[in-house]
Protein backbone atom coordinates (compact mmCIF):
# COMPACT_ATOMS: atom_id res chain seq x y z
CA UNK A 1 0.00 0.00 0.00
CA UNK A 2 1.39 3.08 -0.86
CA UNK A 3 1.81 6.45 1.58
CA UNK A 4 -1.57 8.62 1.80
CA UNK A 5 -1.96 11.17 -0.48
CA UNK A 6 -4.43 14.14 -0.97
CA UNK A 7 -6.25 13.70 -3.96
CA UNK A 8 -7.63 16.41 -6.31
CA UNK A 9 -10.43 15.57 -8.77
CA UNK A 10 -11.68 18.19 -11.48
CA UNK A 11 -15.18 18.59 -10.80
CA UNK A 12 -17.76 19.10 -14.04
CA UNK A 13 -21.79 19.67 -13.35
CA UNK A 14 -22.14 16.02 -14.20
CA UNK A 15 -19.40 15.00 -11.70
CA UNK A 16 -21.19 16.92 -9.17
CA UNK A 17 -24.56 15.74 -10.00
CA UNK A 18 -23.14 12.16 -9.52
CA UNK A 19 -21.31 13.12 -6.11
CA UNK A 20 -24.56 14.16 -4.57
CA UNK A 21 -26.64 11.26 -5.62
CA UNK A 22 -24.19 9.22 -3.53
CA UNK A 23 -23.46 11.81 -0.59
CA UNK A 24 -28.09 11.24 -0.62
CA UNK A 25 -27.28 7.85 1.43
CA UNK A 26 -24.98 10.12 3.79
CA UNK A 27 -21.45 9.21 2.59
CA UNK A 28 -18.92 12.49 2.84
CA UNK A 29 -17.34 13.18 -0.59
CA UNK A 30 -14.39 11.27 0.25
CA UNK A 31 -16.59 8.34 1.40
CA UNK A 32 -17.80 8.35 -2.13
CA UNK A 33 -15.00 8.75 -4.07
CA UNK A 34 -13.13 5.63 -2.61
CA UNK A 35 -16.27 3.99 -2.56
CA UNK A 36 -16.25 4.33 -6.84
CA UNK A 37 -13.31 3.52 -6.89
CA UNK A 38 -13.01 0.57 -4.85
CA UNK A 39 -16.44 -0.84 -7.17
CA UNK A 40 -14.40 -0.06 -10.25
CA UNK A 41 -11.54 -1.64 -8.76
CA UNK A 42 -13.08 -4.46 -8.63
CA UNK A 43 -14.26 -4.74 -11.71
CA UNK A 44 -11.08 -4.53 -13.64
CA UNK A 45 -9.75 -7.40 -11.19
CA UNK A 46 -12.21 -9.27 -11.70
CA UNK A 47 -11.86 -8.68 -15.96
CA UNK A 48 -8.37 -9.39 -15.77
CA UNK A 49 -9.15 -12.67 -13.49
CA UNK A 50 -11.32 -13.94 -16.79
CA UNK A 51 -8.78 -13.15 -19.21
CA UNK A 52 -5.71 -15.28 -17.64
CA UNK A 53 -8.09 -17.94 -16.71
CA UNK A 54 -9.71 -17.74 -20.56
CA UNK A 55 -6.71 -17.12 -23.08
CA UNK A 56 -6.30 -13.26 -22.78
CA UNK A 57 -10.22 -12.98 -23.68
CA UNK A 58 -12.61 -10.57 -21.37
CA UNK A 59 -15.64 -10.90 -20.82
CA UNK A 60 -17.84 -8.32 -22.92
CA UNK A 61 -20.11 -7.90 -20.39
CA UNK A 62 -19.69 -7.60 -16.33
CA UNK A 63 -23.06 -7.53 -14.03
CA UNK A 64 -23.02 -6.17 -10.29
CA UNK A 65 -25.25 -7.18 -7.39
CA UNK A 66 -27.01 -4.30 -6.02
CA UNK A 67 -25.82 -4.83 -2.91
CA UNK A 68 -22.67 -4.16 -3.71
CA UNK A 69 -23.07 -0.51 -4.43
CA UNK A 70 -24.35 0.55 -1.35
CA UNK A 71 -21.58 0.19 1.53
CA UNK A 72 -22.85 -1.48 4.65
CA UNK A 73 -20.41 0.49 6.32
CA UNK A 74 -18.39 3.80 6.34
CA UNK A 75 -15.79 3.62 3.84
CA UNK A 76 -13.76 5.53 6.25
CA UNK A 77 -12.92 6.42 9.71
CA UNK A 78 -14.17 9.89 8.98
CA UNK A 79 -10.57 11.36 9.44
CA UNK A 80 -10.79 12.83 6.06
CA UNK A 81 -13.29 15.37 5.28
CA UNK A 82 -12.39 16.87 2.26
CA UNK A 83 -11.45 15.15 -1.31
Amino acid sequence: MSKQQRLSVRRAPDFDDDLALLQGSGMTASDAVRHAVRLLAQAHRYVQQCAQNHGGQRPSMLSIRTRDLFPVAPVSDRGEQGV
